[in-house]
């Protein structure tokens, strides 16, 4: 059989019946085919094999000892092929999603709503897995939300970048009274508080060449996520990057406030994926329609 293709289901379907009722005529009653038809279907399936599947026993047929271990192997096969389809549609419906977040949106903005997506939806458990790098780290991870230098639909909005301090910091510095011109010239001389959340990618240098100016970075101190730099500028420590989703709720609270005037669109946005090794199930697919609403509705 070397280099030969496998027999037809049919043919195995057949063999299956012939095992199971005795007799090449019941076989066919069993399947709505002809006697002739099954005896054909069983003599190519053996020319197929190389092997004798029945042999005769008075009327009856019984299987040889290399039919015996095709219909095993057949029947093993197609238990295990229904385990597959039953473990793949329960996956497919299950209301379980493992959600990866980078920790800044996670904290700043994820965790405080996640309790709306809970009442909207609680048959759907939601775990959230908190990584510092972008991709599938997790394996078990069925979504991702990354932070990525695209221009894609698969976006969860547009962000803004904007100076952010706290009032006491503003305060202190008077930065309040200032039009954004002289402000501008003021930000060389006072502490800055920058990220590395995407290696080679600086929010503020993006921003200061999308405002049209140079930017020393001598006072700029930088810290591995965003969500540092905006909690030591929560603290009066000096002016960090304000990213629109991350900012959202301490502007409201009054913990940071926004250097008005100075708004730039951002080149780098927060993408939801799903795990190309995983199926897409419907707590996935619940959790996505939420976000994707959710983010439109704050900064869409």
């Amino acid at each position: 059989m070397a280099g030969q293709l496998l027999p037809t289901e049919k043919m195995f379907r057949v063999f299956e019946a012939c095992a199971s009722n005795g007799t090449f005529t019941a076989a066919g009653g069993a399947m709505g085919i002809s006697q002739s038809a099954v005896s054909q279907q069983i003599r190519q399936l053996e020319h197929r094999l190389g092997l004798e599947l029945f042999q005769k026993n008075g009327r009856s047929i019984v299987l040889t000892p290399a039919g015996r271990s095709i219909l095993k192997a057949q029947r093993d096969a197609f238990s295990s092929l229904r385990r597959a389809i039953e473990n793949t549609q329960k996956q497919k419906d299950s209301l379980r999603t493992i959600v990866q977040v980078l920790p800044g949106f996670c904290a700043r903005w994820l965790l405080p709503r996640l309790s709306s997506f809970n009442c909207l939806r609680p048959d759907v458990e939601v775990v959230i897995v908190s990584d510092h790098d972008q991709g599938f780290l997790n394996p078990t991870a069925d979504v991702t939300i990354s932070y990525e230098m695209v221009q894609e639909t698969t976006s969860l909005a547009q962000e803004d970048l904007f100076p952010v301090a706290s009032r006491a910091f503003v305060s202190k510095h008077s930065l309040a009274e200032l039009s954004p011109k002289t402000l501008l010239s003021k930000l060389a001389e006072l502490p800055l508080l920058g990220d590395t959340s995407i290696s080679g990618y600086d929010t503020w240098d993006r921003w200061a060449s999308e405002i049209g100016i140079d930017l020393p970075r001598q006072h700029r101190q930088v810290f591995p996520q965003s969500n540092m730099s905006l909690l030591l500028a929560e603290h009066g420590q000096g002016i960090a990057m304000g990213r629109s989703f991350l900012v959202l709720d301490a502007l409201a609270a009054g913990t940071l406030v926004e250097l008005s005037g100075l708004r730039v669109p951002a080149s780098v946005r927060y993408v939801l994926r799903y795990n190309p090794d995983r199926i897409m199930n419907a707590g996935s697919r619940a959790f996505e329609e939420w976000i994707v609403r959710k983010a439109e509705e704050e900064l869409g």
